[in-house]
């Protein structure tokens, strides 16, 4: 018999979560691609469908349709206080913040690997943005389970054309995301960034523990940082994305690729001078 609600039964943070070589993560890129492209397409759909409806027409803001349509048909049929599976959830999430929390960010302050990231070393707003991080896992599991409840109901399957849209979120958590969201990328210093899924991994990288950056349709990941940190701080791993920027906005991307721009103009200015 199969069992309920597969994603999240046979997900193992301690598996997906572990720190990986850069070489290791790579490794990964090509199914990351799939995953992501698969979400990317299957929210096409909402985007198109309630582009009214939606503050900032952006796949960002469709992220969240498929799911508060699945929640809102729960609670009007009542069918929450039917279903049994809500513990295997709470386990499950329960897991993720546990295991996140105890193995990488806030170990003791003596412990023996002084290269993980400790919490009490970070600031209040770090800290902060890392509960936002797990609240945000939590979150997405929660819209899996609820469109996994409803997605055959023949009264709100049609929602569903392409299928859970967090099948691939989860996918890409078992990959070893840590954050998944949709951000604008401009690369190569371009004026006209686009809308990517960006995932955030745990990376082992010259001794430390970081978040290694995987762009959609890159074929290795690009940048990394500390957790808490903005991405005005991702450091490039290779040459070819030193110029890359990511940002939640797409004016603020295409700004900051001017700001750039208009310095090295500045610095090819004097040098051309002097």
């Amino acid at each position: 018999m199969a069992l309920p609600y597969p994603k999240i039964t046979s997900f193992d943070p301690m598996t997906s979560y572990r720190a990986r070589t850069l070489d290791e993560l790579n490794s990964h890129c090509d199914v990351l691609n799939i995953s992501k492209s698969k979400l990317s397409d299957s929210l096409q759909y909402y985007l198109q469908k309630y582009r009214r409806l939606l503050d900032i027409p952006r796949l960002c803001r469709a992220l969240a349709v498929p799911g508060k349509l699945a929640e809102q048909f729960l609670e009007a049929d009542n069918l929450k206080q039917c279903t049994d599976g809500l513990g295997l959830l709470t386990h499950f999430t329960n897991r993720i913040a546990d295991f996140l929390q105890r193995q990488f960010y806030f170990e003791n302050n003596n412990s023996k690997n002084n290269n993980r990231l400790i919490a009490s070393n970070l600031k209040s707003n770090q800290k902060e943005a890392i509960y936002t991080d797990i609240n945000e896992l939590d979150v997405y599991s929660k819209m899996y389970y609820d469109i996994e409840t409803v997605k055959s109901d023949p009264l709100i399957s049609d929602e569903y054309p392409y299928g859970n849209p967090f099948d691939h979120i989860i996918d890409i958590m078992n990959h070893g995301a840590i954050i998944v969201r949709f951000k604008y990328v401009s690369s190569n210093k371009s004026l006209f960034p686009e809308e990517k899924v960006v995932s955030y991994h745990i990376m082992n990288i010259t001794g430390k523990d970081v978040l290694g950056v995987h762009v959609q349709g890159d074929q290795k990941f690009s940048m990394y940082k500390q957790w808490g940190h903005g991405d005005e701080r991702l450091v490039p791993i290779y040459p070819e994305y030193e110029n890359s920027v990511i940002r939640w906005g797409k004016e603020e991307a295409a700004e900051t690729v001017l700001k750039d721009n208009k310095t090295d103009n500045d610095c090819r200015y004097q040098e051309f001078l002097y």
